[in-house]
């Protein structure tokens, strides 16, 4: 069975987030650039990432993601769902803002130090972690009677890809068949018989 994929475009730099999900209850992260076709595969995850909360920084250097698991170890707060900040294509939690349920949670960057999160007007946003200087953090306030408020804007990446079709950020055209991500009859990826396999992220992930 050819594995469903998102991929979620940088806006202001040739790199792109590929999550690749399968089997089941299983992700994997990979980052793409797309003026070399290069790829460079990432974490392996056991739990549910929300593919409409994910964004990755307009210079292709951060991923943001809304993430559930039910099992295993908490740490930092998080009881089952938690939004996080990481290296891409990697998953450790340069920072976390534990989610009290899936109302909230996703995330979008306005620039590369700015993100917007999704949050219900009741609650409060708030990380154990320590954000770099000059990182903001803005609630979304989200449900029934949500005060007005004025955001930063987010910028839209000229890339696109509806499951099948793409469109990088230089404009050239892509598809995806058979598990393959293809240019011209190229193989850029064969995302088909990836097996988990997890492994720790390398020491560059783990600091901003």
């Amino acid at each position: 069975m050819t594995p469903h994929i998102h991929i979620e475009f940088a806006s202001a730099s040739p790199v792109a987030a590929i999550l690749r999900r399968g089997p089941t209850k299983w992700v994997r992260l990979l980052s793409w650039n797309t003026a070399e076709d290069s790829i460079k595969a990432g974490s392996w995850f056991h739990g549910r990432i929300y593919e409409n909360g994910c964004s990755v920084s307009p210079d292709g250097t951060l991923f943001a993601y809304f993430a559930t698991k039910y099992h295993g170890r908490k740490t930092r707060g998080v009881d089952y769902a938690w939004t996080a900040v990481s290296k891409l294509p990697w998953l450790t939690a340069l920072a976390l803002w534990p989610q009290s349920g899936t109302w909230g949670g996703r995330a979008k960057f306005a620039d590369d130090k700015t993100l917007i999160i999704d949050c219900p007007h009741w609650e409060s946003l708030k990380t154990m972690d320590r954000l770099p200087n000059g990182f903001t953090v803005y609630p979304r306030w989200i449900g029934v009677d949500a005060p007005e408020q004025s955001l930063p804007v987010v910028p839209t990446s000229q890339a696109s890809f509806n499951g099948m079709l793409g469109v990088d950020q230089f404009g050239c055209k892509f598809e995806y068949k058979d598990g393959k991500i293809e240019r011209d009859g190229r193989v850029i990826v064969d995302l088909q018989n990836m097996m988990p396999d997890p492994q720790h992220a390398p020491e560059y992930a783990n600091t901003w």
